[in-house]
């Protein structure tokens, strides 16, 4: 039995074409490669999504400040000066 299992892997490929031979070895190295550069893609940042990132940190920071100053707001007419002043940032 065990003659017929390496007769049939060493007989397997000889009869496949070149082409659908080829395509059975390289298969896995396509599939390897593909993952690499998606793993790649994925690591790497272009410039407007940098730009994008910048923008969202400084309007978080800014809406940090507004709801600080809120906060430490004594009367409505400091609250009002709050709001005006961040109303950019809504």
């Amino acid at each position: 039995m065990r003659v017929y299992s390496i007769l049939s892997l060493v007989l397997v490929p000889s009869l496949l074409s070149g082409c659908v031979a080829s395509k059975i070895v390289t298969a896995p190295f396509r599939a390897a490669g593909t993952v690499v550069e998606t793993a790649v893609d994925a690591t790497t940042q272009t410039q407007s999504e940098r730009e994008e990132d910048l923008g969202r940190q400084v309007l978080a920071e800014r809406k940090k400040q507004r709801d600080l100053c809120l906060d430490e707001a004594q009367n409505k007419q400091e609250r009002r000066n709050c709001k005006d002043a961040y109303k950019r940032d809504d």
